[in-house]
C-alpha cells in the first residue's frame, strides 16, 4: 500500500469515476461489429474446433 503524502479527497475516494466509453472506444466498438455482422451474413463462423480451442483456453477440461 502506497503510503506516500498524495492524497486524494474524500469525493474521489468514494464517488464513481466516468466510466462512459469514449468516443473512440465506441467508434472502434461499432466497427467491429459491422465487420462481424458483414462475416456472419456470409455465412463465416467458426468452427466447433476453434469454439473449443477457445473454450479451453480458459476453461480447463471444458
Amino acid at each position: 500500500m502506497k503510503t506516500g503524502s498524495d492524497r486524494i479527497s474524500v469525493d474521489d475516494a468514494i464517488l464513481p469515476s466516468d466510466t462512459d466509453p469514449k468516443e473512440d472506444v465506441l467508434s472502434w466498438q461499432k466497427s467491429q461489429i459491422e465487420k462481424r455482422k458483414k462475416l456472419a451474413d456470409e455465412g463465416r463462423f467458426a468452427s466447433s474446433d476453434a469454439v473449443k480451442t477457445v473454450i479451453r483456453k480458459f476453461i480447463p477440461n471444458g
